[in-house]
C-alpha cells in the first residue's frame, strides 16, 4: 500500500541487494545512472539513493544529480527529512525553461549526460519546505512551480492544494488544542514499525500491525523486498489489572511465508478481528473470529465489500449491523473513499454505498473509525482543511442520517506530514494513532493523546468485566452473558474472553435488563439493572464469581486481584513540542493452551436448538442502598433501616445456611482530590460496605463466612461534570452503595 501498511518501513535494501548484473566491470557512470533510474521506477528509492550519493559525490554540480537524489530521499520511507538540501540546491542550480514535465524538449531524465534539473524541483522543494513547517518558502515555490507549467501538468492541482494546506496549517498551528501526547512505550513499540492500533471496547486488548522479527525469529529471513523489512504482521497486547499493557503476542494467524497482514478494526465484544491482506497488490478485508484461544483462519468478507478495486480498511459499529470501510473504486468522489453496508435481515451485507460529500472529498480518504456510539466517525484524509498530507477528522451522524460537517482535530495532533489510524477508547476521552515523531524507538510508534471533555462520549453505556473461576480452574467455554431487554424481551448473548474472562457489551440506556449468566445453560448469576437516562458516557462494571465466595475469607472485596476494573487506562511516556512545530519523546527508562471449541455452545447451535431464553427470577429478599454526601462513605451501624436489612441477611442464614450477597457502588463524576479519581472512590464505597456487613453480622453472633458473594459492581456515572459539585440534585443519586442479598 502507499499510505498505511506496506508504506510504513522504515530501511530500506542496501547496494549489495542488487541484481547479478550489478557485478563485474558494470561500475560505469553511465550504468550506475542506468541502475537508479531503474530502481526509481521500481520504487527502491532507498537503493537509488545510495546510488545517487555515490554520483553526486563525483559531480557535486549536477543539478540532475541532486534533484533524483532529493526526489529518492523525499519518497524513501524513512529518509524524508535529507531530501531539503538536495533539492535546494538542484532548484538553485536550474537553468529555467518554459517546458512544462517530463520527456519533453529541454530536460531528460533518462540521458546520463542530462545536468539540469527540471520543472518539478520546485514543487518538490515546496513540499520539503511545507514538511519542514517552513510555509512562506513553501508557498513561494509551489508558487514558482504553477508560474512555469501549464494547465495540464500532472502536479499543478497538487501545488495548488499545497498552497491550501500551508494556509489551513498557519491557522491550525496559531490556534493549538490542549492535547497531552504520550508514547506508549517500550513494552509496545520496538525498532521497527508498529501501527494501525486497534482497540477492544473494554479497554483491555490492544492490536497493532508490526514489522518487528518476531521472537523465534521464523521471518528474520523472509524480507519484503521494497521495504527491506520482514513483512507486516498482527500483535495484540492484554492489559493487566494495573491497566499495564503486557509483552505482544503474534496471533495465530499470521502468515508464515511473504504476505502482508494488518489489524483493522475489532469487533465490540473483541472476538471478531477485522484485517487488511495485500493478497499481491490487490488489498482486501478479512475477518477472523475468536474460538477459545486461538484466532480462526482469516475469511474474505463477502458480498459488495470486497472488489477487484482496493479496500484498505474498514470498522464495525458496535451492535454489529453497519460496516464501514475505504475503497478506491469507480464511482467515488476521488481517490479513497469510505463506503458503507448494512446488515440485511438474511444476515449479509447489502450493496455498498457511498458516504456524503460532507465526508468524502476530491482527495483520498482512510483509516476509518466508527465509535461505539455508532454516530460519531474518525477518519483521515488529504481533503478538508487538511494541514498537509492526511489529517484526522470527525463527524456526527445525525437523526436524519446525514453528517455533520467534518472537523479537523487540530494540532498538535495533526502534522504536516501524514496523521493516519486513529481510534479512540468508549468514552471518547483517549486516542490512539500511529505516528513518526523525533525520539520514538522506531520509524512509527503507537501514541495515545488524551481529549479535552467536549469529546468525550455520548449516549453510551459499556458493560464489561471478569467472570472469575474458582482459584485453580479455568472459565468452562459455555459461559455466557444473555442480555434480555426487559420491555422489547430482545435477547442478545456475549462470551466471555477464554483467557481471563473479560466480557464487554452495549447498552442503550434509559432501560431495564436482565443479566444471566449460564455455564452450560444453567444460571450462575442473574440481576436486574436499570441505565440511567443520562446522555454522558457510563461504564458499568460487574465482576461475576462462577462460585460465590465467602464476604469474610481471603477472597473476599478486600483481597479481589489487584488492580481496578478492565479499561483502566494505561500510563505512558510523554512527548513535548519542540520549537520547529515537531514533538520528541521524553523516554522513561507460558501460553495457555486452546480451549476446545467444540466445548463451546455457539450462537448458531443455540437457535438451532429452538429454545427461546427466558429471563430468570432476578429477585432478591431485600435490597438496602446508602445515599452519601460529597466524597462521604460510610455506612451507620445504628441506621434504623441499615437493621431491617441485616434481619433480613441473617434470617437468611438461618434458614438457609448461607446468604448470598450482590455489592454495588457509585460516585459520581464529581472530581475528588481526597480519592485520587472516581474509581478508586467507588472501590472505597464498596469496600466499606463489605466490612460493615460483615461487623453487623458478626455482632448478631452469625458466621460471616456464611455471606457468600456472588458479584461486585464498580461505577462511575452520571452527568458530565460542570464545576457546580454542590449540586446535590444533580449529582447525588449517583453518589451510593447498594447492599442485596438474597
Amino acid at each position: 500500500m502507499t499510505n498505511g501498511y506496506a508504506a510504513l518501513a522504515i530501511i530500506g535494501l542496501t547496494l549489495g541487494s542488487l541484481p547479478a548484473s550489478g557485478q563485474g566491470e558494470n561500475t560505469s557512470f553511465n550504468w550506475k545512472f542506468e541502475e537508479a533510474n531503474k530502481l526509481m521506477e521500481e520504487k527502491l528509492y532507498n537503493q537509488a539513493a545510495d546510488i545517487w550519493s555515490e554520483l553526486l559525490a563525483t559531480d557535486g554540480e549536477n543539478a540532475n544529480l541532486s534533484y533524483k537524489l532529493g526526489y529518492s530521499f523525499f519518497h524513501s520511507y524513512n529518509q524524508k527529512s535529507k531530501a531539503l538540501p538536495h533539492l535546494e540546491r538542484a532548484s538553485q542550480a536550474r537553468s529555467s525553461g518554459k517546458y512544462g514535465g517530463f520527456n519533453t524538449t529541454g530536460y531528460d531524465p533518462f540521458d546520463a549526460k542530462e545536468r539540469n534539473a527540471p520543472v518539478e524541483v520546485d514543487y518538490y522543494l515546496g513540499r520539503a519546505y511545507h514538511l519542514n513547517n517552513e510555509f512562506d518558502k513553501a508557498d513561494r515555490f509551489y508558487q514558482k512551480f504553477l508560474d512555469e507549467v501549464d494547465e495540464k501538468h500532472a502536479l499543478r492541482s497538487a501545488a495548488s492544494r499545497g498552497k491550501e494546506q500551508t494556509a489551513n496549517a498557519r491557522l491550525l498551528k496559531a490556534n493549538p488544542v490542549a492535547y497531552t501526547v504520550s508514547n506508549a512505550g517500550n513494552i509496545i513499540n520496538g525498532d521497527h514499525p508498529d501501527f494501525s492500533p486497534v482497540l477492544s471496547v473494554d479497554g483491555n486488548a490492544l492490536f497493532y500491525t508490526s514489522r518487528r522479527i518476531r521472537p523465534d525469529s521464523s521471518n528474520g529471513s523472509i524480507i519484503d523486498p521494497i521495504a527491506g523489512l520482514p513483512y507486516e504482521n498482527i500483535y495484540v497486547s492484554y492489559k493487566d489489572r494495573d491497566g499495564t499493557l503486557k509483552a505482544p503476542e503474534l496471533l495465530n494467524i499470521n502468515p508464515a511465508g511473504a504476505g502482508h497482514l494488518a489489524s483493522a478494526n475489532v469487533a465490540a465484544d473483541g472476538q471478531t478481528l477485522f484485517i487488511y491482506r495485500d493478497d499481491g497488490g490487490d488489498g482486501n478485508i478479512y475477518e477472523s473470529k475468536l474460538v477459545g484461544e486461538v484466532w480462526s483462519d482469516p475469511v474474505l468478507m463477502g458480498s459488495d465489500i470486497n472488489t477487484k478495486a482496493w479496500e484498505t480498511h474498514g470498522a464495525l459499529t458496535a451492535d454489529g449491523n453497519t460496516f464501514y470501510f475505504i475503497s478506491d473504486r469507480k464511482g467515488g468522489m476521488g481517490g479513497r473513499d469510505i463506503y458503507r453496508v448494512v446488515r440485511l435481515p438474511d444476515g449479509t451485507w447489502s450493496k455498498a454505498q457511498n458516504l456524503s460529500n460532507t465526508v468524502n472529498t476530491a482527495y483520498d480518504e482512510d483509516g476509518v473509525f466508527i465509535h461505539p456510539n455508532g454516530r460519531t466517525l474518525y477518519f483521515s484524509s488529504q481533503g478538508h482543511n487538511s494541514m498537509g498530507g492526511f489529517d484526522i477528522f470527525y463527524t456526527e451522524q445525525q437523526d436524519d442520517g446525514s453528517w455533520s460537517t467534518s472537523q479537523n482535530l487540530g494540532y498538535p495532533l495533526n502534522t504536516v506530514d501524514d496523521d493516519v489510524f486513529f481510534i479512540t477508547t468508549a468514552d471518547g476521552r483517549r486516542g490512539y494513532f500511529s505516528s513518526d515523531q523525533i525520539g520514538g524507538y522506531g520509524e512509527k510508534d503507537i501514541y495515545f493523546v488524551d481529549l479535552p471533555n467536549e469529546l468525550e462520549a455520548e449516549g453510551l453505556t459499556v458493560l464489561k468485566g471478569f467472570i472469575i473461576p474458582p482459584p485453580g480452574e479455568s472459565l468452562p467455554p459455555s459461559t455466557i452473558l444473555y442480555v434480555t431487554d426487559k420491555s422489547t424481551g430482545e435477547v442478545k448473548t456475549y462470551k466471555p474472553r477464554q483467557r481471563d474472562g473479560v466480557y464487554v457489551a452495549i447498552l442503550p440506556p434509559c432501560k431495564e435488563y436482565n443479566l444471566d449468566y449460564r455455564v452450560n445453560d444453567q444460571t450462575v448469576h442473574t440481576e436486574d439493572i436499570f441505565v440511567e437516562c443520562e446522555s454522558s458516557y457510563q461504564e458499568i462494571n460487574k465482576e461475576i464469581y462462577l462460585n460465590p465466595v465467602s464476604l469474610a475469607g481471603p477472597a473476599s472485596i478486600v483481597d479481589l486481584p489487584k488492580g481496578s476494573p478492565p479499561g483502566k487506562k494505561e500510563k505512558g511516556e510523554p512527548v513535548k513540542t519542540l520549537p520547529d512545530g515537531t514533538v520528541a519523546t521524553v523516554a522513561a527508562g507460558d501460553p495457555k493452551k486452546a480451549q476446545d471449541p467444540k466445548k463451546a455452545l455457539t450462537d448458531a447451535e443455540l437457535k438451532e436448538k429452538g429454545e427461546k431464553h427466558v429471563a430468570p427470577d432476578a429477585s432478591y429478599a431485600d435490597e438496602f442502598t446508602k445515599f452519601y454526601a460529597y466524597n462521604a462513605k460510610d455506612i451507620d451501624q445504628n441506621d434504623a433501616r441499615w437493621k431491617q436489612f441485616v434481619d433480613v441477611v441473617v434470617g437468611l442464614i438461618e434458614k438457609n445456611g448461607e446468604a448470598k450477597v450482590v455489592i454495588e457502588a457509585s460516585a459520581s463524576k464529581v472530581p475528588t482530590k481526597t480519592f485520587g479519581t472516581n474509581e478508586n472512590l467507588s472501590r472505597q464505597r464498596m469496600e466499606d460496605a463489605r466490612a460493615r456487613l460483615v461487623e453487623a453480622v458478626t455482632a448478631r453472633g452469625k458466621d460471616a463466612n456464611k455471606l457468600m458473594l456472588e458479584a461486585v459492581n464498580n461505577l462511575v456515572q452520571g452527568p458530565r461534570y460542570s464545576g457546580d459539585y454542590q449540586s446535590t440534585d444533580k449529582y447525588g443519586k449517583f453518589q451510593y452503595a447498594k447492599l442485596k442479598v438474597r
